[in-house]
């Protein structure tokens, strides 16, 4: 009894791992950045986001997938308060920062959007989601060298997002007739 209630006691005073804490995600991006084929980045890019989604609080988790169900039935306002609420009980948790952008972005608050890609990416700079959601941001506010920077950092990341490449190429073109 006394062993267990010092136990609940340490796991209270001790920080949660969150998703972008976790050991693998390294050996996973390290194997993302070398991947031969869109198929062996696509099945890590998968390991990595299943991570990202993981919180060692199950009232966290629970709160984050409800927001995700909100978002798949279209019901902005319901993604928000779920995922709003996962932002101010674990505000170390990247992808609750990640998934409220997504909604502001889909709301069309995109610099609401932006301070929370700007606190995701803090958390974990690797994010490819967070960046390429900035540069959909910066194509919104027309910004569109802004966006190539941002879809370029995700590519870095992450080279096999065809729609991410296809972005590139069309803000390059763009961007490079302009300057004509």
């Amino acid at each position: 009894m006394i062993l267990s209630l010092l136990a609940v006691a340490l796991l209270a005073v001790m920080p949660a791992r969150s998703d972008q804490d976790d050991p693998r995600l390294d050996r996973l991006f390290d194997r993302l950045e070398s991947a031969t084929s869109r198929g062996q980045a696509q099945v890590l890019a998968s390991r990595i986001w299943s991570i990202w989604f993981q919180h060692p609080n199950g009232y966290i988790e629970a709160l984050l997938r409800q927001g995700r169900e909100a978002l798949q039935d279209d019901d902005l306002a319901g993604a928000y308060i779920a995922f709003d609420d996962v932002v101010r009980k674990a505000p170390d948790f990247a992808e609750a920062w990640n998934a409220r952008a997504t909604v502001n972005y889909q709301m069309g608050n995109y610099e609401r959007s932006l301070a929370d890609i700007r606190r995701t990416l803090t958390l974990e700079p690797r994010h490819f989601g967070a960046l390429s959601g900035r540069g959909l941001c910066y194509l919104a506010l027309d910004r569109p060298e802004q966006a190539l920077t941002a879809f370029e950092a995700s590519l870095a990341i992450h080279p096999y997002q065809p729609g991410v490449k296809a972005q590139v190429r069309q803000l390059q073109a763009e961007l490079d007739a302009r300057d004509l």
